[in-house]
């Protein structure tokens, strides 16, 4: 065992982190999802099925990063693809958000988008 972790793998903090950050932005999926339920209630939906196309999405979205973040923390291998390529997905909306002058949006998604994509990316699984 080095100080890094078991000799060949990531270090532990390396997974707790990417863990949390992937659970963190499903709950965060999960509240958008919930307020496209509520604001349904409160405004006139014009497209139904687009709009339950959105909330179908959001809802397994949701649930597929917290339990790649779960798998993450087991360690498990299979859980870092959702992490990478859902981050690799909300990068470029940064970029779209940070040109559409909603920085401070931009701003948030990409404080946790970046990290999470970065320590997925590096917790690799002793072989």
């Amino acid at each position: 065992m080095t100080a890094l972790g078991k000799a060949g793998s990531s270090p532990d903090w390396l997974y707790r982190l990417a863990s949390a950050l992937a659970i963190i932005e499903g709950l965060i999926v999960a509240a958008l999802g919930l307020f496209l339920v509520l604001n349904s209630f409160f405004s006139e939906v014009e497209e139904p099925s687009a709009w339950i196309a959105e909330i179908a999405f959001a809802s397994l979205g949701a649930v597929g990063l917290i339990v790649a973040g779960i798998g993450l923390k087991r360690r498990k291998n299979w859980g870092r693809a959702p992490v990478v390529i859902a981050n690799l997905i909300a990068l470029p909306v940064t970029y779209y958000l940070w040109t559409s002058d909603e920085k401070l949006v931009a701003v948030l998604l990409g404080m946790i988008a970046l990290p999470a994509l970065v320590s997925a990316l590096f917790a690799i699984p002793q072989r």
